[in-house]
């Protein structure tokens, strides 16, 4: 170790304005490496301590700003260091990264890595959740979670595709074979609910990150609801078209319309009170005076024929 860059705890204390009984517990969290010893009770720090306690400073800021509580959680701090305090690298970075497995068994085995975090996620959170959970999850080990995911932020990035994805393709093959649009909207409502459950969970994350100041977390936010009220939007310039629906715009329709169904969904969750159907018939009703015609009101009837 060069000699000019060991510090004693005291020194380390005074530069870093964090009392030694706390850069201890750091250490023994593992938020911070051990030191250099040279002896039973004389040990020496390096710049590297310093850089750790000066980010583990920044995190702690940063949850303050947003948070309720005055206390911040080591596991949180833990995992953002270990994740390079963010939700995923840099743009130059995430362009290069190579791409392991294209199809065949290994796409197989990649989904079942993707559907085991998704329960992971639920149950702990993006934060909190290690590729040695997942690995654990899926009946692997931590080495050949790498074969497929370069690491835990590529793997957050496909998580986000493979929910949307999916809920995209059910949404449109709903669509292409129903025709009537009462019912093309309470499919959409169902479909909805069905794969909120993870959809939910992805939304929780990135707004986790958005609240501890995470850009790429707030851009991936902005992109999540944007692909999610593309049908939605799709379906009131379509009913604008026919003059079902007031000419409203497209995109903030369907924005408030998703908004709207996440609300339901989420109260219907809690506890036994009111059914998916209560909750969708309530939506439905606000959605019908708001912004239907009276042609549209004509074609969506009293909203029984959705609940057919």
């Amino acid at each position: 170790m060069d000699k000019n860059l060991e510090m004693t705890i005291g020194d380390l204390e005074k530069r870093s304005g964090i009392r030694r009984s706390t850069i201890h517990h750091y250490i023994w969290y593992g938020l911070l490496h051990q030191p250099y010893k040279t002896g039973k009770t004389m040990a020496y720090y390096d710049q590297s301590h310093l850089k750790r306690l000066e980010m583990i400073q920044q995190i702690k800021m940063d949850y303050l700003k947003s948070a309720k509580t005055s206390r911040v959680p080591l596991d949180f701090i833990k995992h953002r260091m270990t994740d390079g305090y963010t939700l995923t690298k840099d743009k130059a970075a995430e362009d290069t990264r190579p791409r392991r497995i294209s199809g065949g068994p290994g796409k197989k085995k990649k989904t079942e890595i993707i559907e085991a975090t998704l329960k992971l996620y639920a149950d702990r959170g993006y934060y909190l959740t290690n590729i040695r959970d997942i690995a654990k999850a899926v009946g692997i080990s931590a080495p050949t979670f790498y074969h497929y995911f370069q690491d835990k932020r590529e793997l957050f990035v496909e998580v986000i595709e493979y929910v949307i994805q999916n809920l995209g393709e059910e949404f449109n093959a709903a669509i292409e074979q129903e025709k009537d649009i009462a019912k093309r909207t309470t499919l959409m409502f169902r479909i909805f609910y069905k794969h909120y459950t993870k959809i939910g969970e992805i939304i929780n994350q990135l707004r986790a990150g958005v609240a501890i100041g995470d850009e790429w977390a707030r851009e991936r936010l902005a992109k999540l609801y944007g692909e999610m009220t593309t049908n939605v939007a799709r379906e009131v310039s379509l009913g604008i078209k026919n003059g079902l629906i007031r000419d409203v715009d497209p995109e903030l329709n369907g924005f408030f319309t998703i908004l709207l169904n996440e609300i339901a969904v989420h109260r219907a969750s809690l506890d036994n009170k009111y059914t998916v159907e209560q909750v969708m018939q309530f939506v439905g009703d606000m959605l019908y005076h708001a912004f239907l015609t009276e042609k549209g009101k004509k074609v969506f009837g009293s909203l029984d024929r959705s609940r057919a």
